[in-house]
C-alpha cells in the first residue's frame, strides 16, 4: 500500500508529533504547545476506532448522516453553537490540522517558519482549489484573518476569546503569508489546527454568497444545498488537495432533531450514522447490521452565570455560587442522565492531555456533594429561603433538559427555584453571545488550546464584558491566564493553568458539571467512523463504504 492509499495520512513535511511539540518548545514559541500533549483517552480511542489495516479503500457510495441540531447558520467565521462547525467541517480547511491522534500536521500549508516568538511565515501547498475552482493564494489567507478577527453576521464577536493575538498578517507572495503578533501566543498552531474558527475562503467570498446558508471552500466535499431545520447536501470534491480522498461520492446530513426519529431512520436504513443516547445506543448493541462507537469528548456540561451591572442577583455573592455547587449531585446527573457513562470535569476536561485537575481532587474537594454545606452557605449568604431564577439551555439534544431537570430538583433542595426555558439552538446561541440570559446550561466544547477555556476569564476577553462585567476575582486569576498566555515553557505554563482551576472552581462564576460519553451508531457498511474527542465528526472525512 502507498502512502497515498492509507486511509488516514501519515505525517509529512511540517507535521509535529506529540514529542516534537514539547521538543521544539523554545524554536517555535508557545505556539508550540497549543495542542500540548492532548492524548491519553483521546489517542488511544482514536487509534482502536480508525481501520489501519484495510486495502486501499473502495470509492463511491453516499453516506446519508443525521445531525440532532441544526446548524443555525454555517457561515465559516464566528459560530457560537458547536453544530455550526458540524454544518461546515466538510467543505472548510484551515492551514493546518489535528490528525485522530490530535498531533499537529500541515494541511493546506506546505510548512512553517517561526522567523522570531512575534512572527511565523506559512508557505502554502501550491494547486489547492476552492470550490469554484480559483487556487488558493496568500491574499485569500490574509481576508480570511481578517474576517476571522471581526467576524461579520452571523457570526459573533462573542468567540474573539478564543483568537490569537496576531497584529496583522501580511503577502510576502503568491504563496507565502507572513502572521505578527501582538505577543508571543500560545494559542497560534492549535488554534489553526482546531479548525472550528479559521477556515481559509477565496478573497471576496462574503460579497459573492450568502455565507450563512452557502459556502466556497477547499475540502474534501463542496456543498449542494444547506435548507435549515432539514438537510444538507455534500458531493465529492475531485480536486481535494488530500488524494485518493474522499472516498465518498457524496454525503447528506438529515438533521433530525428527534432521537426516536434518529433510530427510526438507523433501523429503516434510511440514514448510515448518528448520535444517541447511551440507553438508545444499547438497544443496537450485538445486531450484526451496526456498530456502537463511543468515547468521552471535551463538550463538558457548565452552568453559566451572568454578573452584570443593574439589579443585585442573589448569585453575585460568592457564596452563593459555592452552595449550588454543592448542591449539585452530579453523580446522581450521570446515572440517570447517562446512565453511568460520565465524569466529574473542571473548568478543562478530562482527557485534554495533562492540564485539567485531578479527577479524585475535582471529586472529593471541589465538585464534592455537601448539602449541609450548601444550606450553611445559602443561610451566610442571607438567602436561607432561596430565590427564582431563570435558566436556559437547547431544546436539543434533548439531555439539557433532562440534566436542567435533576438540577432543578436538587436546588430545590435548598430553597431555589428554577425555572427552565428551553430555546431553539440558534436562539439559546444569540441570546448566549449578547449575555441575554440568567443562567444557562450548556457545553463547553473543543479548544484549541487550553488557554480557550480560561481565557473568558481575563476582563481583556470581549465576552468578559458581556457575561460578567462587575465579577471581580483575584488579581492573580487574571495574571495567571495573561501570563499563561506568552510563556513558552510547557513546565512553567502547566502550574500556572493548574492554579488558575483551583481559583475559578473557588469563585464558581461557572460551575463545571460533567464530561460524557458520546456514542454513535453505524451501519455495518460504513468503515473508518470514529468519535472524535473534538466532539466534531472529523471521521467522516475519511469514511468509505463497503
Amino acid at each position: 500500500m502507498s502512502d497515498n492509499d492509507k486511509v488516514v495520512p501519515e505525517s509529512g513535511k511540517g507535521d509535529l508529533t506529540r514529542r516534537e511539540l514539547l521538543t521544539r518548545a523554545g524554536q517555535v514559541g508557545a505556539g508550540a504547545l497549543a495542542a500540548g500533549a492532548l492524548g491519553g483517552v483521546t489517542a488511544r480511542a482514536a487509534k482502536a476506532a480508525v481501520d489501519r489495516t484495510a486495502a486501499r479503500p473502495p470509492r463511491g457510495g453516499t453516506l446519508n448522516w443525521a445531525l440532532e441540531q441544526d446548524p443555525a447558520h454555517i457561515a465559516p467565521f464566528g459560530g457560537i453553537l458547536t453544530a455550526n462547525h458540524w454544518g461546515k467541517e466538510l467543505m472548510y480547511d484551515s492551514l493546518l490540522e489535528w490528525d485522530p491522534k490530535l498531533n499537529i500536521r500541515v494541511a493546506l500549508a506546505e510548512k512553517w517558519e517561526v522567523v522570531d516568538p512575534r512572527t511565523v511565515v506559512f508557505t502554502l501547498k501550491r494547486g489547492v482549489r476552492f470550490h469554484n475552482g480559483k487556487e488558493l493564494t496568500a491574499a485569500d489567507c490574509k481576508y480570511s484573518f481578517d474576517l476571522q478577527a471581526n467576524p461579520p453576521p452571523p457570526g459573533s464577536t462573542a468567540v474573539l476569546g478564543q483568537f490569537p493575538a496576531i497584529d496583522r498578517t501580511e503577502v510576502i507572495d503568491k504563496y507565502r503569508l507572513r502572521i505578527l503578533l501582538k505577543a508571543p501566543d500560545a494559542r497560534l498552531f492549535g488554534y489553526l489546527a482546531w479548525g472550528r474558527y479559521s477556515p481559509m475562503v477565496p478573497e471576496g467570498m462574503y460579497q459573492q454568497v450568502n455565507p450563512g446558508r452557502e459556502g466556497i471552500g477547499t475540502g474534501p466535499f463542496r456543498l449542494v444545498t444547506y435548507q435549515p431545520n432539514d438537510r444538507l447536501e455534500f458531493v465529492r470534491w475531485p480536486r481535494f488537495w488530500r488524494q485518493p480522498q474522499p472516498y465518498l461520492n457524496a454525503v447528506n446530513f438529515k438533521i433530525l432533531t428527534d432521537e426516536q426519529a434518529r433510530i427510526a431512520a438507523l433501523r429503516a436504513g434510511a440514514i448510515d450514522g448518528a448520535t444517541l443516547s447511551p440507553d438508545s445506543a444499547r438497544q443496537f448493541q450485538g445486531n450484526a447490521n451496526f456498530k456502537v462507537l463511543s468515547n468521552f469528548t471535551a463538550a463538558f456540561r457548565e452552568l453559566q452565570m451572568t454578573y452584570k451591572p443593574g439589579d443585585r442577583k442573589p448569585w453575585h455573592d460568592k457564596r452563593v455560587r459555592q452552595a449550588v455547587n454543592h448542591a449539585i449531585n452530579r453523580q446522581e446527573i450521570i446515572n440517570r442522565v447517562y446512565s453511568g457513562n460520565g465524569e466529574f470535569s473542571g473548568h478543562v476536561p478530562p482527557g485534554y492531555g495533562p492540564w485539567p485537575l485531578p479527577v479524585k481532587e475535582l471529586r472529593e474537594k471541589w465538585l464534592k456533594y455537601d448539602l449541609a454545606k450548601a444550606r450553611q452557605l445559602m443561610r451566610q449568604a442571607g438567602y436561607a429561603n432561596g430565590f427564582e431564577v431563570t435558566m436556559s439551555t437547547f431544546s436539543t439534544p434533548l439531555d439539557f433538559q433532562q440534566v436542567a431537570a435533576v438540577i432543578k430538583s436538587q436546588l430545590a433542595r435548598i430553597g431555589i427555584e428554577v425555572k427552565i426555558e428551553a430555546q431553539e439552538p440558534g436562539t439559546f446561541a444569540a441570546n448566549n453571545g449578547r449575555g441575554n440570559f440568567e443562567w444557562d446550561l450548556t457545553a463547553r466544547g473543543m479548544r484549541g488550546d487550553v488557554d480557550g477555556y480560561l481565557a473568558e476569564f481575563n476582563p481583556s476577553a470581549s465576552i468578559y464584558r458581556v457575561w460578567y462585567p462587575e465579577w471581580r476575582p483575584p488579581v492573580k486569576l487574571w495574571r495567571l491566564i495573561g501570563n499563561g498566555r506568552i510563556t513558552l515553557d510547557l513546565e512553567k505554563r502547566l502550574p500556572m493553568y493548574k492554579e488558575a482551576q483551583r481559583i475559578l472552581l473557588d469563585e464558581l462564576i461557572q460551575v463545571p458539571i460533567c464530561v460524557v460519553k458520546k456514542f454513535q451508531v453505524v451501519r455495518r457498511r460504513v468503515n473508518n467512523m470514529y468519535v472524535a474527542f473534538s466532539d466534531f465528526n472529523t471521521g467522516i472525512r475519511y469514511v468509505y463504504i463497503k
